[in-house]
Order: C-alpha cells, then structure tokens, then sequence
C-alpha cells in the first residue's frame, strides 16, 4: 500500500508541475495521507466485517451490496463512489495555499 501511495503522489506532483501549479507541501502530504487512509479502511473486505459492507448494512443497502446480477456489482459501485468522494475532498485539501508557477 506504500508503493501506491508513493506513486499517486509522484503522480500528483507530476500533474500539478505539467499544469503550473505549486502545492504546499503539508497539503500534498494531508492529501494523500487522507487517500491512504480512506482507500486502506475501504479496501480491507473481510466479508461481514469490511467497512462498505457495514455502511451499507446501517443504511439499509445491503441488498444493494450484495447486487451481483444483471451486469451490476453493488459493492464495485459503492467502492468506486467511495474512493471518488474521499479523492474530491484530498484534491480540495492538496489545492489549499496553491499557487500558481
């Protein structure tokens, strides 16, 4: 999990030096320390103990969870939605105090 979290943030650093923008740096490292928390605590799936699964289960979607017909996956979909908010939040947390090159 460290060698991805060393790759997302040379790729982060890569993205923002091609596109102009100078990040400070105890941003970056709040960033993607909040990626590889959320991606860690959603990605250990341990079946009935995995954090998505009890989400969905107080939320009353296990049902949705479960979805593994008709060329849906409840628990791919919820991940995916997951990751996608926690990256939104990291991405405004990696831009606080950016500058412009």
């Amino acid at each position: 999990m460290a060698g991805a979290g060393a790759v997302a943030g040379a790729g982060a650093g890569a993205g923002a030096r091609a596109l102009g923008i100078r990040v400070h740096p105890a941003a970056a490292a709040t960033a993607l320390a909040l990626s590889f928390g959320t991606h860690y605590a959603a990605d250990r799936r341990v079946p009935g103990k995995g954090l998505l699964e009890k989400i969905a289960t107080k939320t009353g979607k296990s049902n949705f969870y479960k979805l593994a017909d008709f060329g849906m996956n409840g628990a791919f979909h919820l991940d995916s939605a997951w990751h996608h908010g926690w990256e939104t939040v990291a991405a405004l947390i990696a831009t606080t105090k950016a500058t412009t090159r």
